[in-house]
């Protein structure tokens, strides 16, 4: 076995009942966006304990740490989300959330704990670094663009400026272990609509008299998917759904406004512009049949994530000799879910890479969703060895 191998995988080994301890204890303390107060102090204290240095944080709740290595040279960033989700946890494992109503169903508890793995691995081998490693605990990447704000201020700039960055996310449905990766756009960007339909209510037996606003959102409803299908290229993914819907308080009274709520998901910026300008000619042409008004708000979210072609095969060459030469996955297509580490890859050339969770692992964003603390162990190795062959 190759040396540099061998010290990488006992310096890994060292750390993991550590680590699975840390990650139990975050799983227990999950926050949403922008008040992951609990789960930053956890980290800082940890973090407390190696030679990083500490930055002071720039959102409240995020951690930025710089490890040093032996000897001057490059930098390289790696991320880790912080944020749980308003999902009761039903897990029913030891380590449960205990605070009520939310849950770390996306497992960032478990890219928290690999980040935190790698500082301890970083830390003892920092004699063979030539440069510095950036670790950079994010908050709100479920609501609130926290990556498009620690992007905005300046996070990759340093000093010293980072020439590379990479993250990891835990995903079910491939095999324990596998680094799923592709060059190119991995994920969507997503956006948010609002629609509100408004005109006179009335009496539910003469709609003849009202602007019948439910029948004007129906047929918003039933022809806003039909944009992708006559509208979009059919090369061109993407997707328009609506999630949310409210109207009325009584079976026998047409409401006076209804709001319609959902999402859009593209590929590219034209896709993008010409959903947006198809919405709103289908929501005026409907509101215009019933005699309703209308009001159409598009609001901007996550844009495109989209892996450096360098990078992702700097990060295959990684997994074949530190992990296994199986245990690469060529990914062909990209995800219609959004990620906003999309915003960091903006500024630096870098990649997203999944993480195979267990082909039995339950999907994200469930109730019983839990990160497989058995993929820790490739995860940790996975950043190390990109730390230590970018930094060697």
């Amino acid at each position: 076995m190759d040396t540099r191998k061998k010290v990488l995988q006992t310096a890994v080994e060292a750390v993991l009942p550590e680590i699975i301890e840390l990650r139990h204890k975050l799983h227990t303390i999950p926050e949403i966006s922008f008040r992951e107060v609990k789960t930053a102090e956890l980290i800082r204290n940890f973090l407390s304990k190696t030679s990083v240095e500490l930055s002071p944080p720039l959102l409240k709740t995020d951690t930025i740490a710089l490890l040093k290595g032996g000897s001057e040279g490059k930098c390289i960033a790696f991320r880790s989300d912080i944020d749980a989700l308003p999902i009761t946890d039903k897990s029913g494992l030891p380590w449960f959330s205990k605070h009520r109503g939310f849950h770390h169903a996306c497992g960032h508890d478990g890219h928290m704990a690999i980040v935190c793995g790698t500082v301890l691995v970083l830390d003892s081998l920092a004699d063979m670094l030539s440069g510095s490693v950036r670790f950079i605990f994010q908050p709100a990447e479920e609501e609130g663009l926290g990556g498009e704000k620690l992007a905005g201020m300046g996070v990759m700039e340093g000093p010293p400026k980072a020439d590379a960055v990479f993250a990891l996310h835990g995903w079910p449905g491939y095999p324990l272990g596998v680094a799923a990766g592709k060059e190119g756009v991995l994920m969507a960007g997503a956006d948010q609509f609002t629609v509100r339909v408004e005109g006179p209510g009335g009496h539910g037996a003469m709609p003849q008299l009202t602007a019948d606003t439910i029948t004007a959102a129906a047929e918003i409803i039933t022809k806003l998917p039909s944009i992708v299908s006559r509208k979009v290229a059919a090369q061109d993914a993407a997707v328009v759904s609506v999630g949310s819907v409210h109207g009325g308080n009584a079976r026998n009274a047409i409401p006076d406004v209804v709001v319609i709520e959902g999402t859009v998901r593209y590929l590219r910026e034209s896709v993008k512009a010409c959903i947006k300008n198809s919405m709103e000619e289908i929501i005026a042409g409907c509101a215009q049949v019933y005699g309703a008004e209308y009001e159409f708000q598009y609001i901007d979210g996550y844009i495109p994530l989209e892996n450096d072609p360098e990078m992702i095969e700097f990060a295959r060459t990684i997994v074949r000799k530190y992990i296994g030469r199986d245990n690469w996955l060529e990914l062909r297509d990209p995800s219609m879910g959004s990620e906003d580490f999309a915003y960091f890859l903006r500024e630096t050339p870098g990649a997203l890479i999944w993480l195979g969770l267990g082909e039995e692992s339950p999907g994200l964003h469930t109730p019983v969703f839990d990160f497989d603390d058995k993929a820790l162990r490739y995860g940790i190795t996975l950043l190390s060895g990109l730390a230590l062959d970018f930094l060697k």
